[in-house]
């Protein structure tokens, strides 16, 4: 809404809307414990905590930054935000470059506590986003030095995300050819105190990791893989007693609900994208944990929309 001063006067006063992705934003950087300056000697002309609402909006709308910073002039966001002037998008450029990626982690971890999510059934899965401006001196130089590896042109992603209310509780990106089951112990770790059950593909199978979620009272429903070389003439396997006790525990129906992380991470692909413009391989994987802040924050809004609307 605009409200003209005068009859010939150009003064305008620009109404200001409340933006519950800012309020979000804002208070899941509260959550994790953020500072919204890193050090008493900087000019605080933006903040770490509206820098980050702007990356975060820039992947909502999944456009350039330099799109980004002319549409926020178009409509005049920095009123919004009670700023002079929207910052360069250089600026943002290197908010996320000097920004560590276990940071913008943290922020999707914290997410869960927005809906105080407890005793959660999730499930884990990877996927991939495709990059659409590699380095290709890094691609040559990697591959000239090991000839052997061949390196990716995707970011490999690995989602840890609630059945329920279809939220990515943790995330973790890699570039390199790390497997993915490497990660499970370490996702889990990260959040174990809010995890009620796991729901994993046959690929995750292993003693190990069914022997961590056992430590921390988690159940674990994972699929056995079947090996030719423990079957014996009457073609029946031989399992260990802790995995025969894995295989007592095992819920088939319990199992069947892990396909619904296949539409979380359709859902991310497009709505926010299935690609990456970053150059650099540590841009690249902060670029999608930065996409699973967004989803996340998106997804909340219309959870509290309907919450309310029911409630009412």
């Amino acid at each position: 809404m605009l409200l003209f001063i005068g009859d010939n006067t150009m003064d305008v006063l620009y109404s200001v809307r409340i933006n519950n992705f800012f309020h979000l934003v804002e208070k899941l950087c509260w959550l994790a414990n953020i500072k919204n300056t890193k050090s008493v000697f900087s000019k605080q002309t933006y903040g770490n905590i509206k820098l980050t609402f702007l990356v975060c909006y820039r992947e909502k709308l999944n456009v350039s930054y330099r799109r980004f910073v002319q549409i926020c002039d178009e409509n005049n966001l920095q009123h919004m935000l009670c700023l002079k002037r929207i910052p360069h998008y250089t600026t943002l450029q290197k908010f996320v470059q000097r920004t560590p990626k276990t940071l913008f982690e943290k922020l999707v971890r914290a997410c869960r506590k927005l809906l105080n999510l407890k005793e959660v059934d999730a499930s884990i899965d990877g996927t991939g986003f495709s990059n659409t401006n590699p380095s290709h001196y890094y691609i040559k130089r990697s591959t000239e030095q090991n000839k052997e590896i061949k390196v990716k042109n995707y970011t490999k992603t690995m989602f840890l995300a609630d059945i329920k209310t279809k939220l990515i509780l943790n995330v973790k990106t890699f570039s390199d050819n790390t497997a993915e089951t490497t990660q499970f112990k370490q996702m889990i770790q990260e959040i174990y105190d809010s995890l009620r059950s796991v729901l994993a593909d046959m690929g995750f199978d292993s003693l190990s990791n069914r022997e961590h979620c056992w430590k921390h009272s988690i159940e674990c429903h994972i699929p056995f893989r079947k090996w030719k070389t423990q079957q014996n003439k009457l073609g029946k396997q031989h399992y260990s007693a802790k995995r025969r006790r894995a295989l007592s525990r095992f819920n088939k129906q319990k199992y069947n609900y892990r396909v619904i992380i296949e539409s979380i991470n359709s859902a991310i692909k497009q709505t926010l994208g299935g690609f990456v413009r970053a150059k650099t391989a540590l841009n690249q994987q902060k670029t999608v944990t930065i996409k699973a802040i967004t989803y996340n924050i998106e997804h909340i809004n219309q959870t509290i929309k309907i919450t309310l609307y029911i409630n009412y």
